[in-house]
């Protein structure tokens, strides 16, 4: 019987982020993070903020949204995706679930231009594959769904 070399165990790196948050007044306060600019924070207007300002619900789903296109770029430039243009916009869905607030869908809508080399399908794998491996998406219990628009120029 040939003994077999056991493989070795893939060690992934942890990462730790840091943020603060300081009062100011009413329900409003600054959000800071090392080296990068503060923002002005409140509560939704729904929920007795001030209307103008970020809000954690706008901070969730722009987060999810920007891990969408962080990761589709990643994805895609590994590829050489010849990519003209990415936007999107996204919609979080917050309702009253068995008496407490959550978000229970979160639609991400990108629209990307590429060259027309590629074919919809082809663009459509990458954008699959950055929904499936984006981290965020991944730490929710909402509903995440991609509905992407692809424009071959």
């Amino acid at each position: 019987m040939e003994a077999t070399t056991p493989q070795p165990i893939k060690k992934f790196k942890t990462f730790t982020y840091h943020t603060n948050v300081e009062w100011k007044s009413d329900r409003q306060g600054f959000l800071r993070s090392e080296g990068k600019p503060e923002i002005f924070v409140s509560s939704p207007p729904e929920f007795k903020g001030i209307p103008g300002v970020w809000s954690p619900e706008d901070l969730l789903v722009s987060a999810l949204e920007i891990c969408q296109m962080s990761t589709f770029l990643s994805f895609s430039g590994r590829k050489g995706l010849p990519l003209k243009s990415y936007k999107s916009s996204a919609e979080g869905v917050l309702e009253n679930v068995e008496g407490k607030y959550r978000f229970t869908t979160i639609t991400v809508k990108p629209e990307i231009v590429v060259e027309s080399s590629w074919t919809k399908e082809q663009v459509e794998e990458i954008v699959h594959a950055a929904h499936d491996n984006c981290l965020i998406g991944n730490s929710l219990t909402a509903n995440v769904i991609v509905v992407p628009t692809i424009i071959l120029q």
